[in-house]
């Protein structure tokens, strides 16, 4: 049995429109592009592609979710084309989605209907503070 069929997760599989600001200094820079949720390996991990333009310039991240019991947990390994890695840690319970890993977290809201996500992600600085850095809104294609 896959474990998808049980994982709160499942809410994010198809393709978003993905919109968004950077906080960048004293500007904020535009966010556009596509993020898409596929199943693979037999239901029991998400594809996580993301494809975006920031400002002037493309991003593709590609990550694995790895669904774990209890259903709203899961590990995420993401890779970036800035040669940068990472693992963090995500949650979904009823419609807050977050994802916390070593600096960043995440913390959204799904609606009820699985077609839009809005949230934010926020960075540690240096002095344990944490700051708001991109704000986010995925819309189901």
């Amino acid at each position: 049995m896959n474990k998808i069929e049980h994982s709160n997760f499942k809410r994010l599989i198809g393709v978003w429109k993905t919109i968004g600001y950077i906080k960048s200094g004293q500007d904020n820079l535009r966010l556009i592009g596509t993020d898409s949720y596929e199943l693979i390996l037999d239901g029991n991990c998400i594809l996580h592609k993301a494809d975006v333009k920031i400002g002037n310039d493309r991003s593709e991240t590609f990550e694995i979710i790895k669904l774990d019991s209890p259903s709203d947990k899961a590990k995420m390994q993401y890779f970036n084309a800035n040669g940068e890695d990472g693992i963090m840690t995500s949650s979904i319970a009823n419609n807050q989605f977050k994802i916390e890993g070593a600096g960043l977290k995440f913390n959204g809201v799904i609606n009820n209907e699985n077609t839009e996500i809005i949230g934010k992600w926020y960075i540690q600085t240096e002095n344990g503070e944490w700051t708001d850095f991109i704000e986010l809104n995925l819309l189901k294609k």
